[in-house]
């Protein structure tokens, strides 16, 4: 064999070597991110378990479908936080409270959902806390604010809870806060995790109640319910790595994970959005409209029970976040192929049309939520759909001059969130 041949053969011989080399790092390194992926799964669930509370933060009610345990806890964590959540002996979150209210005392009571409850902050950073301390240092007197916001509530159940609890503790003014998914929900005889719930049926320019008491399930994983941490993903063509790596690029970067798709890395995308996008868009119009016109007598019910009992309803406008976020509203978009016909104001100028119609004072947070996040300051968790602590703050900033005016305390809000 000649000198040439041989340095050749040589040649061939070491990149065969070379690439067999680089195969096995490749699948030795795709083992090694499989072993890490799935024993980060388990300490996460390991963890969640260890949380979970003996007695869950919810349980069933047959009016509202369900409710807050009195007393309970759990503390919850999560890559962006690390609280714990604690409920009074009356099923509210925050100080306990008699319903009797004290002597020369204002009292406001907050109604919502889970941005209301104040998930996932500690308790002196809620809405509640923060509107609390703003009235009271700031001219109104001795002030308490009640904090009757429930994870999932939709507005039919805010509103009976209203009627049935609420009203007990003789707010002088409520601050109402409305979510776009509210709408699908009002809408919807089942609630986010399938649980039943109230859902009321108009008959003509009023509202029945046809599926109450609700029937208690047949059984429930309540600790899930509460704690939906303890959950196992489901492997990506068998791969826990793949399937974190999924959950990771569907939502911060559409492209990429559209990219990774095509080689079967991570699952493909699902370009359909969730139905309660859908009062976003223009599709599904009678849809909406029924969507609509259910939340409208809901918002006019309240408001004249609250007026029967002496009291001011407040409404106040909680953005998802790529309402106030330029650049997560750009991400969804990219996920769902949105084009002209979906607008991420459409949602806020119906609800205003709505209040303006029933003379319900309406507080608009969008700006500063805007101003805050692009001053450096996260409003909304990056993982997690609800306000951080500045997110809550600068709510309860936005909302405290129409509060003072429900109120009827002195005027001239608190500056800065």
């Amino acid at each position: 064999m000649s000198s040439a041949a041989g340095r050749s053969a040589g040649r061939g011989r070491t990149l065969l070597l070379n690439l067999l080399l680089a195969v096995f790092s490749l699948l030795l390194t795709a083992a090694l991110a499989e072993v890490l992926a799935r024993a980060w799964v388990e300490v996460e669930l390991a963890r969640a378990r260890a949380d979970a509370p003996e007695v869950p933060l919810s349980r069933f009610h047959p009016v509202l479908g369900w409710e807050k345990t009195p007393l309970a806890a759990q503390r919850i964590t999560r890559p962006e936080f690390d609280i714990t959540l604690k409920v009074n002996s009356r099923g509210l979150r925050g100080p306990e409270r008699d319903y009797p209210k004290p002597p020369g005392t204002r009292r406001l009571l907050i109604l919502g959902d889970s941005f209301a409850a104040g998930y996932y902050v500690d308790e002196e950073q809620t809405l509640r806390a923060v509107l609390e301390g703003l009235l009271t240092t700031g001219g109104c007197g001795p002030a308490e604010v009640i904090n009757g916001g429930t994870i999932a509530y939709s507005t039919d159940q805010e509103y009976l809870f209203y009627k049935t609890e609420g009203r007990r503790y003789a707010p002088d003014a409520v601050l109402l806060a409305f979510y776009y998914n509210d709408l699908y929900y009002n809408a919807s005889p089942t609630g986010p995790g399938g649980e039943a719930k109230p859902y009321f049926e108009i008959n003509g320019d009023a509202l029945g109640l046809p599926n109450t008491p609700l029937r208690a399930p047949v059984s429930s994983d309540a600790r899930n319910r509460a704690n939906p941490g303890t959950n196992r993903p489901q492997p990506w063509r068998g791969s826990m790595a793949l399937r974190l790596l999924s959950r990771r690029t569907v939502d911060a970067a559409p492209r990429l994970h559209a990219f990774l798709a095509r080689f079967g890395l991570v699952q493909p995308p699902a370009h359909d959005p969730p139905r309660e996008y859908r009062v976003f868009g223009l599709d599904h119009p009678r849809e909406v409209s029924d969507m609509w016109a259910r939340t409208r007598l809901l918002l006019k019910a309240l408001r004249d029970d609250m007026l029967a009992d002496g009291a001011r309803l407040v409404l106040l406008y909680v953005p998802v976040r790529f309402e106030a976020n330029d650049e997560a509203w750009e991400l969804t978009r990219q996920r769902y192929r949105w084009g002209r016909r979906w607008d991420r104001g459409r949602v806020f100028e119906r609800l205003a049309a709505i209040a303006g119609e029933l003379a319900i004072p309406l507080v608009d947070p969008r700006d500063e939520l805007r101003r805050t996040e692009t001053g450096g300051w996260p409003t909304y968790y990056t993982r997690d759909v609800h306000w951080t602590s500045h997110g809550n703050a600068v709510a309860a900033h936005a909302a405290e001059r129409e509060v003072r005016r429900a109120l009827g305390c002195a005027s001239g809000p608190n500056e800065g969130p």
